[in-house]
């Protein structure tokens, strides 16, 4: 197959990516792309009724689909075995075990109609909201957490990292993790922009789309507004 074909039948072109995209943006993800700040995230209702989840990131949006993750926890292992070398749920940068049974807000009362295996059976992940002012960095007393230039990511230096877990303690969704066997601090890089958490999920409860897929996917290939402004605004 000849590269130009195999680039119009990738992404842009696959007909179902398409379709799925354009599910969602019928109903809101559109005008969460172009609202979304670094730091967001969003719950948006599809044309046929299913919550997602969507953060802006500085390289593209992540959208995750609670109805179709089964908890094989694969993304967390695909995330560990890339950036540390070792599968290891804990220091995941994306979060599925800690939400598996009870869902993001824990036990409840009323954990029979909330989010998780013993709930309603929709399991919702969490990762870093690459957030404009991260308050993990403002909290950093060695300044290892800056920007990559590449994606925009807001990373963690392991070679200024003393762990001393300051992160941890001071993002309000305790998303960076301080490794026990390293004691550097972990939190989502975006894998150079492509990440293999997407990548890795069997059933495609996690999707990335860079802001020009985003773009080109909404308003045509010719487009010259919508994402990019967004992508301009929150890089």
């Amino acid at each position: 197959m000849s590269e130009s074909k195999e680039k119009e039948e990738g992404l842009l072109g696959s007909t179902s990516s398409r379709r799925d995209f354009l599910r969602i943006a019928g109903t809101g993800i559109a005008g969460a792309f172009v609202t979304l700040t670094l730091g967001c995230a969003t719950m948006v209702r599809t044309q046929d009724g299913k919550n997602l989840k969507v953060w802006a990131t500085p390289s593209g949006a992540m959208v995750q689909d609670p109805n179709l993750c089964v908890g094989c926890r694969r993304c967390e292992s695909a995330c560990t075995v890339r950036n540390d070398g070792k599968a290891s749920s804990y220091v995941a940068r994306v979060k599925i075990s800690r939400n598996l049974n009870y869902g993001v807000e824990g036990v409840s009362s009323a954990y029979a109609l909330a989010n998780g295996q013993h709930g309603n059976f929709r399991i919702v992940a969490e990762t870093c909201r690459q957030c404009g002012q991260p308050k993990c960095g403002d909290a950093c007393p060695a300044g290892a957490i800056k920007v990559d230039k590449k994606t925009g990511a807001r990373v963690v230096d392991s070679r200024r990292c003393v762990g001393c877990g300051a992160c941890q303690d001071a993002c309000p969704w305790h998303i960076a993790t301080l490794d026990p066997e390293t004691r550097v601090s972990t939190k989502c890089s975006l894998c150079d922009g492509d990440p293999t958490c997407a990548k890795a999920c069997p059933t495609g409860a996690i999707k990335f789309y860079t802001w020009e897929e985003a773009e080109k996917l909404l308003w045509g290939a010719d487009a010259t507004s919508g994402a990019s402004a967004v992508s301009g605004a929150t890089a």
